[in-house]
């Protein structure tokens, strides 16, 4: 009885190992796969490039100004003329260059008051009619004296046939900027001067300038109208006959006085001088006084023209 018992539990041990070995050898050639874990994972892109496609503002009077412009003296170290036209400049009586107002040399041009001009030459580049227009910067180194011209459109050995001339009026004191020009109507190149009473127009302002002071001027003609832009502001304006300009082609540009035998000439300097044959308008004369406010030299790039006659 005994013998068989042992039998039998040897018999259960062989088969419980055979299980186990089994087992082990299933599980070594057939290991069981774990099931595959999903998880979500929100993604949040942040794009911190911001892309401008910025163009740089040109203001429109940069290349407005071109037009018309039929003599242009920057004196940016020379006298010659930069409108395209090829106008000869001539200085006589000791005018010439001289420190700007930014202390830059060579780059305006100084008058002492004894006669110092540049005389331009026409080679049929500025011949004007119905309308004109100037602008120039200027600084003025006495308060009092005789009647001063900045600039004039005459001929430079007779005096005759003037177009315009304009500067620091006498008389009166202190002195007053004044813009003169000559109609057509009632006058020939014969003529002298611009007392030729309803036929001309001369404008004579409330502006005074204050001596080592820099301004921008603006003039401006049209068919007998005329106004006159102290640094982007009209200060005045006349009217009389309505006519073009006077033009007589022996006249010339001068810059810094009038005709020879006249003394008047400017103690002080000029630059930027330009000559446009047409009207400029109000957005360009502001451009031109970007740089200047009211009796000062400050800079004040927002100025805006003042309020007036404005030609159509």
């Amino acid at each position: 009885m005994k013998k068989i018992t042992r039998s039998i539990c040897r018999l259960t041990i062989c088969i419980a190992a055979f299980i186990l070995v089994s087992l082990a050898i299933s599980c070594t050639k057939n290991p069981i796969t774990p099931p595959p874990v999903h998880d979500t994972v929100v993604v949040i892109k942040t794009d911190t490039t911001i892309k401008t496609d910025t163009i740089p503002y040109v203001d429109p009077a940069i290349n407005s100004l071109k037009n018309g412009l039929v003599l242009y003296l920057p004196l940016n170290g020379t006298m010659v003329d930069s409108s395209g036209y090829g106008n000869t400049v001539t200085a006589v009586n000791g005018g010439g260059l001289t420190y700007d107002m930014h202390g830059h040399p060579n780059c305006a041009f100084g008058g002492n008051g004894t006669g110092g001009r540049l005389i331009v030459s026409n080679n049929g580049a500025y011949k004007v009619d119905s309308a004109f227009s100037i602008s120039f910067d200027f600084e003025i180194n006495v308060s009092n004296g005789s009647t001063v011209t900045f600039l004039s459109l005459v001929n430079p050995t007779t005096g005759n046939g003037p177009t315009f001339n304009l500067g620091l009026n006498e008389p009166t004191h202190p002195y007053n900027f004044y813009f003169g020009d000559n109609a057509a109507m009632g006058s020939d190149c014969s003529s002298s001067g611009l007392a030729n009473g309803a036929n001309s127009v001369h404008d004579i302002t409330s502006f005074t300038p204050l001596i080592n002071n820099w301004y921008n001027a603006v003039c401006v003609f049209k068919n007998g109208a005329d106004q006159v832009y102290i640094n982007g502001n009209l200060v005045d304006s006349a009217t009389k006959v309505v006519s073009p300009a006077l033009f007589c082609t022996d006249a010339n540009f001068i810059v810094g006085g009038w005709w020879n035998s006249d003394p008047q000439s400017i103690n002080g300097r000029l630059d930027e001088v330009r000559f446009y044959n047409r009207v400029l308008t109000p957005h360009e004369i502001t451009y031109l006084a970007r740089n200047f406010q009211v009796n000062s030299t400050k800079q004040n790039p927002g100025l805006k023209a003042g309020k007036g006659v404005v030609f159509n």
